[in-house]
């Protein structure tokens, strides 16, 4: 056997690390969006809530940004890898 040629071990190596990557890389988009979600409907939550003088309406947004990144979260994780 050619000592460049993967053994089927290599090639099983090869692809647990690519799926370690790809799960990685999920998890950190999961991170990414629920801060995004978060700073972006608190922060209209914030500004909401000073013109109208209810800053209550923070804690709305943040926990509305929660639920949508939530949401969009379990769509992009049960959705098949052909759509």
């Amino acid at each position: 056997m050619n000592p460049t040629t993967p053994t089927p071990a290599d090639r099983d190596a090869s692809r647990q690390a690519a799926e370690g990557r790809q799960t990685e890389t999920q998890m950190w988009n999961i991170v990414g969006h629920l801060a995004a979600s978060m700073g972006v409907y608190g922060g209209l939550g914030y500004l909401l809530g000073r013109w109208t003088g209810h800053p209550i309406l923070l804690l709305f947004g943040v926990l509305f940004g929660m639920v949508v990144s939530l949401g969009y979260t379990i769509y992009t994780a049960t959705k098949s890898p052909a759509e």
